[in-house]
């Protein structure tokens, strides 16, 4: 193997792919998922070297390796031959014109394709071409690029070279574009971006942009970076952030994405922009409740009965999309726990449900 791919493949960890993707250093390959299946990946930067000043990142601040799109395609095919990995997932720093970094992963990209039919993941480069942002999206299943955080202002808190609107969302908005394009010709292509949570943004500033990605965008994931502080850069002495709001954030995203969550519930929630540092869904059910008791003389309620109006049963703490429906076709909670489904955290929520016993 290349000298330096041990920490190209170990720098591609800053690139996510899947929200449980985990790395085995034995290996070198990545465990990571795609639509609903578990693959094992071949993660990769083809350069470790950045022109760009970001101030959280190592690579803008030490001299990193470099590999040609030849010898990553070798190495992968010598991978996958051996039956080690059946997936491919290629980025690169920013060591030159983003043209030129562009065109060398698409042609990494076109070397993989002509012994490789599955999972192939591009990224795309802020302030590349159009024509490149194309040419990915008919190479690779997947593409993405990195909005990084949330906002112009708080890009010029990290990066002096980066444009928010002109380099990042300017060439999503061609990518969405592209992405529709094909679909409508009936293939299966898609599209993600990524930030990283804990530079200064507030949970409300996220689920803004995080609505907007879905709504205008059409991304098929927002996945959420835990900033961790790095030796020999600018932000190396701030504070890593929790990984406790990582996992709430990953809640609202779940609201939001799967269960369709009006962005003003999890607003009302929020404490000065924040989540409140329990399961937002609970939080949510639990102030709809404490409303409704408010106008009920504070009688015992049904939420899955009484509150059906304004709580809709994927609203309700412990439900997942199969117990909802089955609640909205009245199955009762008996019937839902015979058929092998948990119903402790939801008869806490349903009148005359507390004796778990009775089932």
């Amino acid at each position: 193997m290349y000298p330096g791919m041990a920490e190209l493949i170990r720098a591609g960890r800053f690139d996510i792919c899947y929200s449980r993707c985990t790395f085995d250093p034995r290996r070198m390959i990545y465990r990571s998922g795609y639509n609903g299946r578990r693959i094992n990946l071949f993660k990769v930067l083809l350069s470790s070297d950045c022109k760009f000043d970001c101030s959280y990142c190592q690579n803008a601040w030490r001299k990193g390796e470099t590999i040609s799109p030849e010898e990553l395609a070798e190495i992968f095919r010598s991978m996958k031959e051996k039956g080690m990995v059946s997936g491919a997932f290629i980025s690169s720093a920013v060591n030159a014109d983003p043209d030129r970094v562009m065109e060398r992963i698409l042609e990494a990209g076109r070397l993989i394709r002509r012994f490789h039919t599955g999972y192939l993941h591009l990224k795309i480069i802020p302030g590349c071409s159009k024509d490149y942002i194309k040419e990915a999206v008919e190479i690779a299943n997947r593409v993405s690029i990195n909005l990084e955080t949330t906002s112009e202002s708080r890009m010029s808190e990290i990066s002096g070279v980066k444009l928010f609107k002109e380099d990042i969302l300017r060439k999503q908005r061609m990518i969405a574009k592209c992405v529709d394009m094909k679909r409508k010709e009936g293939y299966r292509r898609s599209h993600t971006t990524q930030i990283i949570a804990g530079l200064g943004e507030t949970d409300g500033e996220i689920l803004d942009l995080m609505n907007k990605e879905y709504e205008e965008f059409g991304i098929a994931r927002f996945y959420i970076s835990r900033f961790q502080p790095l030796k020999f850069t600018p932000f190396e002495k701030r504070r890593a952030e929790s990984q406790r709001r990582i996992i709430n954030l990953y809640r609202m995203d779940a609201l939001l994405r799967m269960y369709d969550y009006p962005i003003s519930l999890l607003k009302e929630v929020m404490v000065d922009g924040f989540l409140p540092p329990t399961d937002p869904k609970m939080a949510i059910a639990e102030k709809i409740i404490k409303e409704f008791k408010d106008g009920q003389d504070g009688r015992e309620i049904d939420l899955a009965n009484d509150c059906g109006f304004q709580l809709l049963p994927e609203m309700i703490p412990g439900c997942g999309k199969k117990i909802s429906q089955m609640l909205r076709e009245g199955k009762s909670l008996a019937e839902i726990k015979r058929m092998g489904y948990s119903i402790k955290r939801i008869s806490a929520y349903s009148k005359g449900q507390k004796r778990i016993y009775e089932f």
